[in-house]
């Protein structure tokens, strides 16, 4: 394992909650996740970070020190990238891009391949996050730039539209749905559903709207993968609700069948989102430029901060 800088800010995290299970509500990962970083982190360093008790953890003087250590590497991580851009054009350099992993499946791969292709010797450092933690990252300055949902507040970010999508029921062939042109959300209710992971936007997004009608969701498996969440689509387990970018085109040949769902609220929207701009290296400045020019999909407007969700972090 490697030192880097999410797991130094997971830790600190830690030290900030003294506390597993609510660092990772934070970071919208699993306490188990939280606590395989740290024991890893021990493991490298060769010392006992935390003292586990029943009532949390607290920081071991060698803890304490790492924590001034980590805070210390991450303004001059970020200081170094920004001075040493100052000395070329943008052509050389690495980018780090945080994005969802419906825009990583759905739409980045074309957008990053064809900035390669003009950009030859920059690098894009590439990590799948929920959009809530992306949207931390870059106030914490771990990343240069993120693509997250609309749903998630953006207050201290600069965030431009990026790719429109819709929800959809992606239902088995036989499904009672299966032959619908369209359905609600709410219909959507009485079937049995396939879940994506409960740190995901679009799960809490479909948590609230169900509590919104005095519904819950009837969660019979749930997935980490869009691979296996159509997978048991095609298994006849259930329903699942998915953006339509990735679920591929609706051929029945694929063994289940795509029903747009019509609620407004299911009209997603991606983001590009960051710090400061000037702030930038210029290597993540021509990558911020690059996701700005036309794309069919695109939403029209392209600048100003927007509103916050309905979903903020805290």
């Amino acid at each position: 394992m490697r030192i880097d800088l999410v797991t130094l800010k997971i830790f600190l995290t830690v030290i900030e909650e003294r506390n597993f299970a609510r660092a990772a509500e934070r970071h919208f990962i699993a306490t188990s996740a939280v606590s395989k970083r740290i024991s890893d982190l021990e493991d490298v360093l060769g010392v006992q970070l935390l003292e586990r008790r029943n009532m949390g953890v607290r920081p071991t003087p060698a803890g304490l020190e790492l924590v001034t250590h980590a805070k210390d590497m991450m303004l001059v991580m970020a200081r170094m990238r920004a001075q040493m851009s100052e000395f070329g054009d943008g052509s050389k350099g690495e980018v780090r891009v945080f994005a969802n992993s419906t825009a990583i499946v759905g739409f980045l791969g074309p957008t990053i391949r064809t900035f390669l292709e003009a950009y030859p010797q920059i690098d894009v450092h590439l990590e799948e996050w929920s959009s809530p933690f992306i949207v931390r990252a870059l106030r914490d300055g771990i990343a240069d730039l993120g693509v997250f949902w609309s749903g998630v507040s953006t207050a201290g970010l600069v965030v431009h539209p990026f790719r429109r999508s819709n929800l959809v029921a992606v239902v088995p062939l036989q499904h009672a749905l299966a032959d619908r042109s369209e359905v609600s959300f709410a219909e959507t209710l009485d079937y049995d559903l396939i879940a994506f992971h409960e740190g995901s936007l679009i799960f809490r997004m479909m948590q609230s709207y169900a509590a919104d009608l005095q519904r819950k969701l009837r969660i019979r498996l749930q997935v980490t993968s869009f691979d296996a969440m159509r997978t048991m689509v095609r298994s006849g387990i259930g329903l699942a609700v998915m953006s339509d970018v990735t679920v591929g085109p609706p051929d029945e040949s694929f063994g289940y069948k795509v029903v747009p769902i019509t609620d407004e609220w299911a009209k997603l929207e991606s983001l590009i989102g960051y710090r400061d701009f000037n702030a930038l290296p210029r290597s993540a400045q021509n990558f911020v430029r690059h996701l700005q020019r036309p794309y069919p999909h695109r939403a029209p407007e392209a600048g100003g901060a927007m509103e916050p969700g309905r979903y903020p972090l805290t």
